[in-house]
């Protein structure tokens, strides 16, 4: 009852606040343009909270009269009376654009612009459009060599109302770009920088691309920006660019160490490990050296290198290499090779054309010999040809707070099954060895910050893999720290899955965090000779945060995998070191 009576005093001190608060009041009389002494009732008075409104709002009826051709418009006098003010208009007389000529302005510019006459003829004068007219011809010569251009209406005439002008324009000196200049100790090729801002010397001054270049170096994960950029200009119709910026640290070391329970022996431990040597602009060509070697799980070994070259002879084109070998204990062994040019967008971002070659070999093939039926296993070559669209927006990108994360993945092409001169070959028996493969992929995430120091992590992680007769060295392999935490590495496979992640982070310094989690996935894992699907979560909580000797992560999840409970005792921990130099 006490808070009641508090609500109800607060309610009623603001109504009566509300009551004695200040109401200023806006009344226009008009002034008859012919006669300028005699006044015509206009039906407008408006109530405004503050005073200063009243005059905006004036301005904003003359300039909407100027737009309907009354050009000459204006408020002869202002009465003020307490809180209500009287405003004498005078619209004076509608003017007319009888036409609006090209003048000295080329055709090709003026058709770049969309000028034609007609839409400049027998209309209202319009002060707006006249004006977002001159603004584009001068973009554009700004865009083409020209920025120091000026434009005006003349040799105009008025007549009856009727109002006749012709373009005006001055490009006054055409200015080159002659040197790009970087102050700092920023270790990058030229031929990479021109490429990357898209600005080279000789090229006319451009300034579109100019805009760009505080947003594009912001983007470069290698330097930093010391002071904002300069242009020079020079009286030999030349100008230079300085660009200030030094080196970052953007190449990494880092390791993970897991302590998973052993499922092949009760009672102990099994250490895996994932390593990784991640190089980048070590030559000064922006290229990308990318090396990671893990150790899942006993006698399985995981091996892939990337190597990215950009901007090719100086081209927006840059070349992609991917190299990834996978042995499963004594079962079988994978060797993928992968080749694509990108077309390379700001940021780095880019469209990809590839090729992707895999191979899956047995290592053993003891107990095939006199088999009935098809092992979940087998020797296969496969051979897809695709497009991968990657596009990146992040405000810091080893530990972001906004921003967001695409990439998207489509590939098609033939499979082959290899029959094992050392396994009953009757199992080959009505079984299509060659066919149609296809493989989709969709990773996506976005970071909404939270008030200064946090943000919420949404991402979700999208595959499938689409063949009649599929085997379990083929399929994607989920599980752990960078997929679904909770579950041990790649313990899962399937040829679908969709996983969904929510994270929320407290960030603690530029490269630290506190952060709880929850993820859930629906997979499927169908194969030639089964068909099993499950909705497995997980859950945890990590830290993560910044020394001397790099970036120390360590994270703890628990998770459910079809009708199991969850245990405490298989809960799986994660800690590793991150160091940037």
């Amino acid at each position: 009852m006490k808070y009641f009576n508090y609500i109800l005093l607060i309610t009623i001190i603001c109504l009566a606040l509300n009551s004695n608060a200040q109401n200023y009041t806006l009344s226009i009389a008009g002034i008859n343009s012919q006669q300028n002494h005699l006044i015509e009732k206009l039906d407008y008075k408006k109530q405004f909270s503050f005073k200063n409104q009243r005059i905006q709002q004036l301005n904003n009826i003359l300039l909407d009269l100027y737009d309907e051709g009354y050009i000459t418009a204006n408020f002869d006098s202002l009465v003020e009376d307490s809180s209500d003010l009287l405003a004498y208009l005078n619209t004076g007389d509608k003017y007319t654009l009888a036409y609006l000529k090209k003048g000295n302005v080329g055709e090709a510019l003026l058709s770049e612009v969309g000028f034609r006459e007609k839409l400049y003829s027998d209309k209202p004068f319009n002060y707006k459009e006249i004006k977002n007219l001159n603004e584009k011809i001068l973009t554009y010569c700004e865009n083409n060599g020209y920025p120091f251009a000026s434009i005006k209406l003349d040799s105009i005439t008025i007549e009856q109302n009727n109002i006749r002008a012709s373009l005006n324009l001055a490009k006054n000196i055409k200015i080159t770009i002659d040197s790009i200049i970087i102050k700092g100790d920023a270790k990058i090729s030229r031929a990479y920088l021109y490429s990357y801002i898209g600005i080279r010397p000789g090229d006319l001054y451009d300034e579109s691309q100019i805009r760009k270049i505080k947003t594009k170096m912001k983007e470069l994960q290698f330097l930093k920006e010391i002071k904002p950029f300069e242009i020079a200009f020079y009286e030999t119709e030349e100008a230079d660019i300085y660009l200030y910026a030094e080196k970052k640290n953007a190449s990494q070391f880092d390791g993970v160490l897991g302590v998973l329970p052993n499922n092949e022996t009760t009672g102990k431990l099994l250490l895996s490990g994932d390593v990784r040597l991640k190089l980048l602009n070590s030559f000064g060509r922006g290229e990308l050296v990318d090396f990671n070697w893990r150790k899942i799980e006993q006698n399985t070994q995981d091996l892939k290198f990337n190597l990215v070259y950009p901007f090719l002879f100086s081209t927006p084109f840059g070349l992609d290499f991917k190299f990834a070998l996978y042995k499963k204990d004594t079962t079988y062994l994978n060797v993928n090779k992968n080749i694509g040019v990108q077309y390379i967008f700001r940021g780095n971002n880019y469209l990809k054309a590839f090729l992707d070659n895999r191979q899956s070999s047995l290592l053993s093939t003891k107990g095939l010999e006199y088999i009935s039926a098809l092992p979940p296993y087998a020797d296969i070559s496969t051979t897809l040809y695709g497009l991968e669209l990657k596009n990146d927006k992040l405000d810091y990108i080893f530990n972001p707070r906004k921003g967001y994360q695409i990439r998207l993945s489509g590939a098609a092409g033939s499979k082959n099954i290899k029959k094992n001169a050392k396994i009953n070959q009757s199992v080959y028996n009505n079984l299509e060895l060659t066919t149609t493969q296809y493989q989709l992929e969709a990773d996506a995430g976005v970071f909404i910050p939270l008030l200064k120091r946090a943000t919420i992590l949404l991402s979700t992680q999208n595959a499938y893999i689409g063949n009649s007769n599929l085997f379990e060295n083929e399929l994607f392999r989920i599980g752990g720290l960078k997929t679904l935490r909770g579950f041990d590495e790649e313990s899962i496979n399937a040829s679908l899955f969709s996983i969904l992640t929510v994270e929320y982070r407290y960030l603690l310094e530029q490269n630290s965090y506190l952060n709880i989690f929850w993820n859930g996935a629906y997979y499927e894992k169908d194969t030639h000779d089964k068909f099993v699907c499950d909705r497995p979560f997980g859950f945890g909580a990590g830290l993560s945060f910044e020394t001397k000797a790099g970036i120390f992560s360590i994270s703890y999840a628990l998770g459910k995998q079809f009708d199991n409970p969850i245990y405490f005792r298989s809960a799986k921990i994660h800690f590793g070191i991150v160091n940037h130099f």
